[in-house]
């Protein structure tokens, strides 16, 4: 897929649903439906940071998948976006770490709307960690 004008600002003229060994984020590490997320946050761990609530379950693809969810008590949407391409950086960052996949959903608090990329990052590496432990035990 193209798109127009792409060319001329210096940007990839093609979307990349590889395998995201190049830096992406592809689309088979999201979690998209209402169905997985409500699935997730029944049967699963629950691990509380400052700055995010983590659920996860055992992965059921090859890969580790996430969902984000920010509610509008964050901020409008410009905060929420940004807030959430926060997390994916992070998730995309530290995916690697993982022995086993899980599917995973994070849960912004409003708190976190002043913090720092390094503070985000800190606190959300830290839960991960835990509750990847906690799934994988």
């Amino acid at each position: 897929m193209s798109y127009p004008g792409a060319a001329r600002r210096g940007a990839s003229a093609s979307r990349s649903d590889g395998g995201g060994t190049d830096g992406t984020y592809p689309r088979a590490s999201r979690l998209c439906s209402r169905r997985l997320f409500l699935s997730i946050y029944e049967r699963g761990h629950r691990a509380s940071g400052s700055y995010f609530v983590l659920f996860a379950v055992r992965g059921t693809t090859s890969r580790s998948r996430l969902g984000i969810t920010v509610t509008k008590k964050y901020g409008n949407a410009v905060a929420r976006n940004r807030v959430k391409r926060q997390v994916r950086e992070i998730f995309r960052r530290h995916r690697g770490d993982e022995s086993s996949p899980i599917d995973l959903v994070v849960n912004v608090r409003s708190v976190a709307a002043d913090q720092s990329f390094g503070r985000l990052e800190t606190d959300l590496v830290g839960r991960l960690r835990a509750i990847e432990r906690k799934v994988l035990a």
